[in-house]
């Protein structure tokens, strides 16, 4: 990403943290939809893993499925455009609008697309939306800020103003008072309307039946009164059956609003069959007399073709919205199109790289709630690295990021910096408040260090300098560790309490003479030559180990050997696969080791501390590892454990992420804070050395006295070593 597009991308993400009243209105539809959601999905258990069959079928044999749906709408007397691009889409639909005619528009995430509205307003068409969220927006001449509730970013306030303005008369600031002034005022277009045009949840090939969705039954009014009903669907809208079509249509309502079925949900199929088609004359409420299905092709081939597929299984449902931390905290600007980390692909897959990079392709934090939170799993994160991969391959990774990957890449260049930066720091730090870790001198912007930050310190000697693994003459197990780069150079007592709880444990710990990173820094950042090259370094070093396991006390140094190295290698000489292979089914975090794969003796040790745990993103998602952590610190004397609420959803940092965009990563901290706050614990843990170093940070900077900890760090307390 070049420094002007950085530009870019900063300033939208300022202009989206500065933004308070949009960000209230997020908030108040996340109170009332994340509890909802959670408590409806249970309900469903087979629905996710049914609806991706669903999706993935259907896209399997996308043509075989348009060309099924295309002769069951003519049968019923729709009829059917398919439209390769989003001009063939606009053209059509305005040939079939009567000049300075009226049209009524419900919510069509496809309309948006094709940016249909301007395009017939344009021409001097009169489109009003009737869907109340975009009808505010239209009102405020606004843009839509989620998938579900586009205006939740307008205050009651403002929505009272504007109705006031388009009613001629002061309203009461009141919900009922603004919805009987919207249902007021959309009436008499809906039956004055010449044209209605919708979208489509759902549209079963097998019948020929356009499924839509809503809670305010404006759609209903829309397909039925004007006299020429027009529905916009991208192509992979198509489903086999009726009855997967009324599964997109649940799923949408269980994981959109946490509703077990939408409050509307009509089913369209033709055109009225009251209406006699000669009939000249047309009463507004029998029915259309037209009814044309508008198919979006528009880039979703040459999606697939390049890899993203996946991308077109989004039922548009916004749940990703719902989790999503960036989104939480700068709302519509992130995104193009359609919001989020879905409109960053969209818009790349259309051709426009540089779109995507503009709207926020760095800004995916990696944290994976979007995935697990989305009703057919969709692996956001993962097209989002894949673009960033395409985006270095075009124009380099930027010389910063450049500088430091090469850097992480050298056995013998990290030792140098860290000798370097402890013995010449305090020129350019200094002690932070109450010795928590270093505060700058100086104003270090461009690499991401404002003077308030808190970093670690620098150790004069890394961990691999002064480790010292136990001896013993009959270990239990033999494991390699590998430390990673914070543990090595500055979270050095990490790595020794992890000797010293494996060595009470009678483990034998092997280390390597040297290390380079794991690579993952790079990987998230789509530079894969870097990556490759710490991947080999590792692969080769640790292949060469007599050990029953390798463990970790970074979960994101695990996912990259357990993970990313075979997917770095897949296209590789078998013997290298093989190798990566081997290697990445000896990969655990060393919760999972302590509680699976030893008995573990007792810690006799009181530790009088109350301790709340934070599950670290890549530990709890992408590993499976959840319940162990939490094992462990209940087995400890003395420890009082307090559970925090939302306690895996990300503390902000990112790695790199947190240097790049400093400010938005303080914010998503600041949420994660108040719940470790309201725990009263006095000690806060986790199992991620990346999200220690953030929560310190951000402890310091609000003043708050919490200690953090390694889980492995208390139960080497536990096991006596101070």
């Amino acid at each position: 990403m070049g420094n002007q597009t950085h530009k870019i991308v900063k300033s939208k993400v300022t202009e989206g943290l500065h933004d308070m009243e949009s960000r209230k209105g997020r908030f108040r539809a996340f109170d009332a939809i994340r509890p909802a959601m959670l408590k409806m999905v249970p309900n469903y258990p087979e629905l996710s893993n049914r609806l991706r069959k669903i999706k993935e079928y259907s896209m399997d044999h996308l043509d075989e499925v348009i060309a099924r749906a295309q002769r069951s709408l003519e049968e019923k007397g729709c009829k059917v455009y398919l439209a390769e691009t989003s001009e063939d889409a606009q053209n059509y639909i305005a040939s079939l609008i009567p000049k300075e005619g009226l049209v009524v528009k419900s919510k069509s995430n496809a309309g948006k697309e094709i940016n249909i509205s301007h395009y017939l307003e344009d021409r001097g068409v009169t489109v009003v939306e009737t869907d109340l969220g975009d009808r505010i927006n239209q009102l405020a001449k606004s843009e839509a800020s989620h998938s579900l509730a586009p205006a939740i970013h307008i205050p009651i306030e403002k929505v009272t103003e504007l109705f006031s303005e388009e009613e001629g008369t002061q309203l009461e600031c009141t919900p009922e008072a603004l919805v009987i002034s919207a249902r007021k005022g959309l009436r008499d277009f809906l039956v004055k309307a010449d044209v209605g045009i919708s979208g489509a949840n759902a549209i079963a090939a097998d019948t020929g039946s356009v499924f839509v969705t809503e809670n305010e039954g404006n759609i209903r009014a829309v397909s039925m009164m004007p006299r020429v009903h027009i529905v916009i669907a991208g192509v992979e809208k198509i489903v086999s059956t009726l009855e997967d079509a009324m599964q997109v249509v649940r799923a949408a309502a269980v994981y959109g609003v946490g509703q077990d079925i939408g409050t509307y949900v009509s089913v369209i199929s033709g055109v009225s069959e009251s209406l006699d088609p000669d009939l000249e004359d047309y009463s507004h409420g029998q029915g259309p007399k037209e009814v044309h299905i508008v198919l979006l092709k528009n880039g979703r081939k040459e999606a697939m073709d390049a890899g993203f597929k996946e991308s077109l299984y989004c039922i548009n449902c916004g749940s990703c919205l719902n989790f999503c931390p960036v989104y939480q905290e700068v709302g519509g600007k992130y995104g193009y199109k359609y919001l989020g980390g879905r409109g960053l692909v969209f818009a790349a897959f259309h051709g426009d790289l540089e779109k995507s990079e503009e709207n926020g392709l760095s800004l995916c934090i990696g944290c994976q709630k979007c995935q697990t939170a989305c009703p057919v799993q969709m692996a956001t994160p993962n097209m989002l690295w894949k673009l960033r991969q395409n985006a270095v391959a075009k124009e380099g990774a930027g010389w910063k990021k450049d500088l430091i990957f090469s850097m992480l890449s050298k056995p013998n260049t990290l030792p140098m910096v860290s000798k370097l930066a402890s013995t010449f720091g305090k020129l350019a730090l200094k002690e932070a408040d109450k010795g928590k870790g270093m505060t700058s001198r100086l104003t270090f912007n461009s690499f991401g260090l404002p003077q308030e930050r808190v970093i670690p310190r620098f150790s004069k000697k890394s961990f691999m300098e002064i480790a010292k693994p136990k001896a013993l003459s009959k270990p239990v197990k033999k494991v390699g560790f590998y430390p990673g780069c914070v543990v090595n150079y500055t979270e050095t007592d990490l790595g020794e309490a992890l000797l010293h709880v494996l060595g009470e444990n009678n483990v034998e710990v092997k280390l390597a003479k040297e290390d380079v990173c794991c690579g993952i820094p790079s990987i998230v950042s789509g530079d894969l030559a870097h990556a490759k090259s710490m991947a080999l370094k590792n692969i080769e070093t640790y292949s060469e180990f007599d050990m029953d396991s390798l463990v970790f006390v970074c979960p994101s140094c695990a996912v990259a050997f357990k993970e990313e190295y075979p997917k770095l290698f897949a296209g590789d000489s078998s013997e290298l696969q093989e190798k990566v292979k081997k290697l990445a089914l000896k990969v655990k975090d060393i919760n999972e080791f302590l509680s699976q794969d030893i008995d573990l003796k007792p810690p006799n040790q009181r530790v009088t501390e109350t301790v709340t745990y934070h599950d670290p993103c890549h530990l709890a998602r992408s590993m499976g590892v959840k319940k162990e952590p939490r094992e462990l610190i209940q087995t400890i004397p003395g420890v009082s454990y307090v559970e925090m609420q939302d306690a895996d959803t990300c503390c902000g940092f990112g790695g790199s992420f947190s240097l790049s965009f400093y400010e938005l990563s303080q914010r998503i901290n600041e949420g994660k804070l108040k719940t470790v706050n309201d725990t009263k614990a006095t000690t806060l843990a986790t199992s991620c050395p990346g999200c220690m170093v953030h929560f310190r940070d951000g402890i310091a900077q609000h003043k708050m006295k919490q200690n953090v900890s390694h889980v492995i760090q208390i139960l080497s307390r536990a096991y006596g070593r101070r």
